[in-house]
Protein backbone atom coordinates (compact mmCIF):
# COMPACT_ATOMS: atom_id res chain seq x y z
CA UNK A 1 0.00 0.00 0.00
CA UNK A 2 2.80 2.50 0.75
CA UNK A 3 3.97 2.58 -3.11
CA UNK A 4 0.35 3.75 -3.82
CA UNK A 5 0.35 6.17 -1.13
CA UNK A 6 3.47 7.67 -1.96
CA UNK A 7 2.73 7.99 -5.51
CA UNK A 8 -0.42 9.96 -4.70
CA UNK A 9 0.96 12.31 -2.61
CA UNK A 10 4.37 12.95 -5.04
CA UNK A 11 1.34 13.72 -7.92
CA UNK A 12 -0.44 16.35 -5.80
CA UNK A 13 2.81 18.04 -5.04
CA UNK A 14 3.72 20.93 -5.76
CA UNK A 15 7.46 19.84 -6.59
CA UNK A 16 6.43 17.82 -8.94
CA UNK A 17 3.18 19.12 -10.76
CA UNK A 18 2.86 18.84 -14.03
CA UNK A 19 5.15 15.36 -14.13
CA UNK A 20 4.28 11.75 -15.34
CA UNK A 21 3.20 9.72 -13.34
CA UNK A 22 5.01 6.72 -14.80
CA UNK A 23 8.12 8.94 -13.45
CA UNK A 24 7.16 9.62 -10.43
CA UNK A 25 6.77 5.47 -9.67
CA UNK A 26 9.99 4.84 -9.49
CA UNK A 27 10.38 7.13 -6.50
CA UNK A 28 7.07 6.48 -4.77
CA UNK A 29 8.99 2.73 -4.87
CA UNK A 30 11.82 3.90 -2.90
CA UNK A 31 9.58 5.89 -0.52
CA UNK A 32 8.68 5.35 3.21
CA UNK A 33 6.52 7.19 5.65
CA UNK A 34 7.46 8.16 8.84
CA UNK A 35 5.80 10.04 11.96
CA UNK A 36 6.50 12.81 14.14
CA UNK A 37 5.06 14.22 17.25
CA UNK A 38 4.97 17.69 17.85
CA UNK A 39 8.32 19.00 19.26
CA UNK A 40 10.13 16.32 17.60
CA UNK A 41 13.00 17.11 14.95
CA UNK A 42 13.15 15.85 11.86
CA UNK A 43 16.43 16.77 11.27
CA UNK A 44 19.35 19.71 12.68
CA UNK A 45 21.55 22.80 11.29
CA UNK A 46 24.63 20.74 9.80
CA UNK A 47 23.28 17.33 9.42
CA UNK A 48 23.58 15.56 6.60
CA UNK A 49 20.89 15.25 3.80
CA UNK A 50 20.20 11.62 3.52
CA UNK A 51 16.29 12.12 2.39
CA UNK A 52 14.07 14.78 0.43
CA UNK A 53 10.98 15.01 2.83
CA UNK A 54 7.09 15.39 1.44
CA UNK A 55 4.67 16.74 4.41
CA UNK A 56 1.99 13.97 3.83
CA UNK A 57 -0.05 15.09 7.12
CA UNK A 58 0.61 17.78 9.98
CA UNK A 59 2.76 20.62 9.59
CA UNK A 60 6.48 21.07 9.64
CA UNK A 61 8.17 24.52 10.95
CA UNK A 62 11.67 24.88 9.89
CA UNK A 63 13.62 27.48 11.25
CA UNK A 64 17.20 29.19 12.23
CA UNK A 65 18.96 30.16 15.57
CA UNK A 66 21.09 32.69 15.84
CA UNK A 67 24.18 33.16 17.61
CA UNK A 68 23.98 31.61 21.13
CA UNK A 69 20.98 29.71 20.48
CA UNK A 70 18.55 32.88 22.27
CA UNK A 71 16.35 33.77 19.44
CA UNK A 72 14.66 31.52 16.43
CA UNK A 73 13.47 32.92 13.34
CA UNK A 74 10.99 30.54 11.50
CA UNK A 75 12.13 30.81 7.89
CA UNK A 76 8.72 29.03 6.83
CA UNK A 77 5.59 26.52 7.48
CA UNK A 78 4.97 23.65 5.67
CA UNK A 79 1.91 21.70 5.74
CA UNK A 80 0.65 18.71 3.27
CA UNK A 81 2.11 18.39 -0.01
CA UNK A 82 4.56 20.44 1.03
CA UNK A 83 9.19 20.10 0.26
CA UNK A 84 10.59 20.41 3.75
CA UNK A 85 14.12 22.61 2.85
CA UNK A 86 14.36 20.78 -0.66
CA UNK A 87 16.88 23.09 -2.10
CA UNK A 88 19.31 21.32 -0.12
CA UNK A 89 18.63 17.92 -1.13
CA UNK A 90 20.17 19.17 -4.66
CA UNK A 91 23.45 20.01 -3.59
CA UNK A 92 26.36 17.39 -3.64
CA UNK A 93 27.55 16.85 0.03
CA UNK A 94 24.81 19.06 1.43
CA UNK A 95 23.72 19.80 4.53
CA UNK A 96 20.84 20.66 6.16
CA UNK A 97 20.62 24.69 6.98
CA UNK A 98 18.24 24.95 9.37
CA UNK A 99 16.66 23.08 11.74
CA UNK A 100 12.65 21.11 11.24
CA UNK A 101 10.62 20.56 13.99
CA UNK A 102 6.81 18.97 13.85
CA UNK A 103 3.89 21.27 15.01
CA UNK A 104 0.94 19.01 15.07
CA UNK A 105 0.85 15.68 16.83
CA UNK A 106 0.97 13.45 14.53
CA UNK A 107 3.15 14.63 11.86
CA UNK A 108 3.42 12.16 8.55
CA UNK A 109 6.05 12.51 6.28
CA UNK A 110 7.12 10.50 3.47
CA UNK A 111 10.79 9.98 2.72
CA UNK A 112 12.68 9.35 -0.30
CA UNK A 113 16.53 8.71 -0.49
CA UNK A 114 18.11 11.62 -1.79
CA UNK A 115 20.78 10.02 -4.30
CA UNK A 116 17.19 8.72 -6.46
CA UNK A 117 15.55 11.76 -6.15
CA UNK A 118 18.56 13.66 -7.74
CA UNK A 119 18.90 10.46 -10.08
CA UNK A 120 15.09 10.98 -11.53
CA UNK A 121 15.48 14.47 -11.83
CA UNK A 122 18.62 15.13 -13.39
CA UNK A 123 17.74 12.25 -15.73
CA UNK A 124 14.23 13.25 -16.40
CA UNK A 125 13.21 16.62 -18.41
CA UNK A 126 9.68 16.52 -16.91
CA UNK A 127 10.73 16.21 -13.43
CA UNK A 128 13.70 18.23 -14.16
CA UNK A 129 11.32 21.17 -15.31
CA UNK A 130 8.87 20.68 -12.82
CA UNK A 131 11.39 20.79 -9.81
CA UNK A 132 13.08 24.52 -11.77
CA UNK A 133 9.56 25.98 -11.56
CA UNK A 134 8.84 25.20 -8.16
CA UNK A 135 12.11 26.42 -7.00
CA UNK A 136 11.74 29.42 -8.80
CA UNK A 137 8.16 30.04 -6.96
CA UNK A 138 9.61 29.39 -3.62
CA UNK A 139 12.12 32.08 -4.15
CA UNK A 140 9.48 34.70 -4.93
CA UNK A 141 8.23 33.51 -1.88
CA UNK A 142 10.83 33.50 0.50
CA UNK A 143 11.70 37.03 -1.01
CA UNK A 144 7.59 38.23 -0.49
CA UNK A 145 7.92 36.85 3.19
CA UNK A 146 11.62 38.94 3.28
CA UNK A 147 9.85 42.09 2.04
CA UNK A 148 6.91 41.60 4.71
CA UNK A 149 9.16 41.28 7.43
CA UNK A 150 11.77 43.82 6.87
CA UNK A 151 8.85 46.84 6.01
CA UNK A 152 5.30 45.96 6.95
CA UNK A 153 4.04 46.50 10.66
CA UNK A 154 3.01 43.32 12.70
CA UNK A 155 -0.51 43.82 12.28
CA UNK A 156 -0.23 43.93 8.61
CA UNK A 157 1.98 40.82 8.63
CA UNK A 158 -0.61 38.97 11.05
CA UNK A 159 -3.53 39.80 8.80
CA UNK A 160 -1.94 38.46 5.83
CA UNK A 161 -1.21 35.11 7.85
CA UNK A 162 -4.81 34.63 8.91
CA UNK A 163 -6.03 35.68 5.45
CA UNK A 164 -3.66 32.78 3.84
CA UNK A 165 -5.56 30.47 6.22
CA UNK A 166 -9.08 32.32 5.81
CA UNK A 167 -10.99 29.38 3.72
CA UNK A 168 -11.27 27.14 6.42
CA UNK A 169 -10.84 27.17 10.16
CA UNK A 170 -7.17 27.20 11.11
CA UNK A 171 -5.02 25.98 14.02
CA UNK A 172 -2.74 28.32 15.27
CA UNK A 173 0.60 27.32 16.41
CA UNK A 174 1.60 28.77 19.54
CA UNK A 175 2.48 32.34 20.21
CA UNK A 176 5.83 31.71 20.43
CA UNK A 177 6.02 29.84 16.93
CA UNK A 178 3.38 32.44 15.18
CA UNK A 179 5.83 34.83 17.10
CA UNK A 180 9.00 33.22 14.86
CA UNK A 181 7.20 33.34 12.23
CA UNK A 182 5.97 36.91 11.94
CA UNK A 183 9.19 38.57 13.48
CA UNK A 184 8.25 39.51 16.44
CA UNK A 185 7.37 38.04 20.81
CA UNK A 186 4.88 36.16 22.35
CA UNK A 187 3.21 38.96 24.07
CA UNK A 188 2.59 40.93 20.90
CA UNK A 189 1.32 38.59 19.00
CA UNK A 190 -0.81 37.70 21.76
CA UNK A 191 -1.99 41.34 22.18
CA UNK A 192 -2.66 41.39 18.77
CA UNK A 193 -4.73 38.09 18.05
CA UNK A 194 -6.88 39.51 21.20
CA UNK A 195 -7.67 42.94 19.52
CA UNK A 196 -8.46 41.45 16.33
CA UNK A 197 -11.28 39.02 18.47
CA UNK A 198 -12.51 42.08 20.30
CA UNK A 199 -12.72 43.94 16.61
CA UNK A 200 -14.75 41.01 15.01
CA UNK A 201 -12.88 39.97 12.55
CA UNK A 202 -11.61 36.33 14.28
CA UNK A 203 -13.70 33.61 16.52
CA UNK A 204 -10.80 31.93 18.55
CA UNK A 205 -11.91 28.62 19.92
CA UNK A 206 -9.21 26.58 21.78
CA UNK A 207 -6.38 28.07 19.74
CA UNK A 208 -8.62 26.79 16.25
CA UNK A 209 -9.06 30.45 14.32
CA UNK A 210 -12.19 31.52 12.38
CA UNK A 211 -11.66 34.46 10.09
CA UNK A 212 -15.24 36.48 10.33
CA UNK A 213 -14.54 39.76 8.40
CA UNK A 214 -11.92 38.85 4.61
CA UNK A 215 -12.75 42.54 3.98
CA UNK A 216 -10.93 44.30 7.06
CA UNK A 217 -8.58 41.38 7.42
CA UNK A 218 -7.35 42.44 3.74
CA UNK A 219 -7.27 46.18 4.37
CA UNK A 220 -4.81 45.70 7.59
CA UNK A 221 -2.53 43.35 5.17
CA UNK A 222 -2.86 46.24 2.44
CA UNK A 223 -4.52 44.08 0.24
CA UNK A 224 -7.72 44.02 -1.37
CA UNK A 225 -10.89 41.41 -2.21
CA UNK A 226 -12.02 41.02 -5.68
CA UNK A 227 -14.36 38.39 -7.20
CA UNK A 228 -10.96 36.25 -7.89
CA UNK A 229 -9.85 36.27 -4.25
CA UNK A 230 -7.13 38.28 -2.53
CA UNK A 231 -5.14 41.08 -4.32
CA UNK A 232 -2.03 42.55 -2.51
CA UNK A 233 -2.31 46.27 -3.41
CA UNK A 234 1.54 46.43 -2.83
CA UNK A 235 1.31 44.81 -6.28
CA UNK A 236 -0.95 46.74 -8.02
CA UNK A 237 0.59 49.81 -10.17
CA UNK A 238 -2.34 52.18 -9.07
CA UNK A 239 -4.38 50.97 -6.20
CA UNK A 240 -7.21 53.60 -6.22
CA UNK A 241 -7.80 52.19 -9.54
CA UNK A 242 -8.28 48.41 -7.69
CA UNK A 243 -10.45 49.97 -5.40
CA UNK A 244 -12.83 51.41 -7.69
CA UNK A 245 -12.98 48.16 -9.48
CA UNK A 246 -14.21 45.98 -6.17
CA UNK A 247 -16.86 48.84 -5.15
CA UNK A 248 -18.79 48.81 -8.59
Amino acid sequence: MTPERALALLRHAPIFQGAQEADLLPLAERGHFLGLMRGQHLFQAGQTVESLYVVASGSVRVYRLARGGRRELTLHVEGPRQLVAGIAAFQSRAVYPAHAQALQSPTELLALPVEAVRQAVFNTPTLAQAVIAYFARRQAELLGRLDSLVFSELGERLAAYLLEHAATPHALPTNSELAALLGTVPEIVSRKLGEFYRLGLIVLERRTVRVCDVAELARLAGSTVTAGGVVNLKDVANPKDTAKEVGR
